[in-house]
C-alpha cells in the first residue's frame, strides 16, 4: 500500500540503506555529477518534516519497494520529483499520482520531472498526466581554455572571426553585469522573448510562476546578465554542484551577437544542460568541443490549486 512517509519510515530508510537501486528521476546535480543523490540528505529533510519535501512509499515489510520524493523548486508554486525509485515500472503511475497530490495540497502549481529519453517510465509518467514539454541536451567537456583571447577583459570577450559577420550589433554595446534584484523582471520578459509560448504554458507564464519554477540555487551561483540600452538581452549562470561546474545561458531572439559572446565567456563551465529550443547554443558549445553526454525529456504536470476558500479564489490572467 502507498502512503505518505513519517518520521517512522525516515527511520526505516536509515536502518535498511534505502531507497536503494536506481533513480530513474533525473535531477540536475545527478546529471551533472553522474552520481546518485545521497541518501543522507533525504533521511535528514525527511526526520526534519521539511515543508519544502513530500515522500510516499510502498512498503513490503522492512523492504521499500517503491519510492517517489518531490522537493520545492524556487518558490511552492513549482515542485520538482527528484527521486524515483521503484522494483517494477508500473508502480510509477500510482506512486507519481500521490506525490503531486501530495505537493498540491502544499500549493504546487506545477511539478516538474526530467528523465533520460528512453526512461522506462517514460508512457507511464505521461497517464499520470506530465507532458513532455521539451528536450533536453547533457554537453560535457573540459574546462575551455581562453589562450586565444587572454588580452581581451572577461566582461568583453573577443568575438570569433566567423560569427561576427552575424552579430547585429558590436561587442562593445552590450553591458555585461553581475545580475542584481533590480533585474529580476528584466530577466523575465528576456524569458518570454526567448522561451517558445509551448514551453512557457509548462513552466509558467507569470511573472510569480517563472521565479517559482527556476531550479533551486544552490551556495556557490553566479548570474550574469548582458544589457544593450538599459534592457537585459543576454543571461548566464554558473554554479557549483560539489566540484562539478554548471551553467544555464538565455539570449534575445532580436540580439543574434549575445548568444556568441555568452559562449566565450563561459570557458570555466563544462557542463550544459542545453534545451532543445536552444539549437543555436548547444551548436556553439559542441564548437567548442564540447560533447554530448545524454539526452532528457522535461516533464511538466499542472495541478489543480485547491480553493480553500472560494471569496478568495482567483482566475490566472
Amino acid at each position: 500500500m502507498i502512503t505518505s512517509f513519517r518520521i517512522s519510515d525516515a527511520l526505516r530508510c536509515l536502518l535498511v540503506n534505502a531507497p536503494g537501486g536506481a533513480n530513474l528521476a533525473a535531477p540536475t546535480e545527478s546529471v551533472v555529477r553522474c552520481r546518485p543523490l545521497r541518501n543522507s540528505t533525504f533521511w535528514r529533510e525527511t526526520l526534519a518534516r521539511s515543508t519544502n519535501r513530500v515522500t510516499v512509499g510502498d512498503w513490503n515489510g522492512m523492504e521499500l519497494a517503491g519510492l517517489a520524493s518531490a522537493r520545492v523548486r524556487s518558490g511552492v508554486r513549482a515542485w520538482e520529483v527528484d527521486r524515483l525509485h521503484l522494483q517494477d515500472p508500473e508502480q510509477a503511475l500510482e506512486l507519481l499520482e500521490q506525490v503531486v497530490a501530495c505537493a498540491g495540497h502544499r500549493g504546487a502549481e506545477r511539478v516538474f520531472l526530467r528523465v533520460t529519453e528512453d526512461s522506462p517510465v517514460l508512457d507511464l509518467a505521461r497517464q499520470a498526466g506530465f507532458f513532455p514539454y521539451y528536450e533536453e541536451i547533457h554537453l560535457t567537456g573540459l574546462e575551455w581554455t581562453r589562450h586565444e583571447w587572454t588580452d581581451v577583459p572577461a566582461e568583453t570577450p573577443k568575438a570569433e572571426p566567423n560569427l561576427s559577420s552575424h552579430m547585429e550589433k558590436p561587442l562593445e554595446m552590450f553591458n555585461c553585469e553581475d545580475r542584481t534584484a533590480p533585474d529580476s523582471h528584466g530577466l523575465f520578459q528576456l524569458y518570454c522573448a526567448a522561451t517558445p509560448h509551448r514551453v512557457r504554458d509548462g513552466t509558467g507564464v507569470t511573472f510569480e510562476q517563472w521565479r517559482d519554477s527556476r531550479e533551486q540555487p544552490q551556495p556557490h551561483r553566479r548570474e550574469t546578465v548582458l544589457k544593450h540600452n538599459g534592457k537585459v538581452v543576454g543571461w548566464r549562470m554558473r554554479e557549483l554542484f560539489g566540484s562539478a561546474a554548471a551553467g544555464q545561458m538565455l539570449a534575445h531572439p532580436d540580439h543574434p551577437g549575445v548568444m556568441p559572446n555568452l559562449v566565450q565567456m563561459s570557458c570555466d563551465t563544462p557542463n550544459w544542460l542545453m534545451p532543445s529550443y536552444q539549437e543555436n547554443a548547444a551548436e556553439l558549445l559542441r564548437r567548442r568541443d564540447l560533447r554530448e553526454a545524454g539526452r532528457y525529456i522535461m516533464l511538466i504536470k499542472t495541478v489543480a490549486v485547491p480553493v480553500r476558500n472560494r471569496g478568495l479564489s482567483y482566475v490566472e490572467a
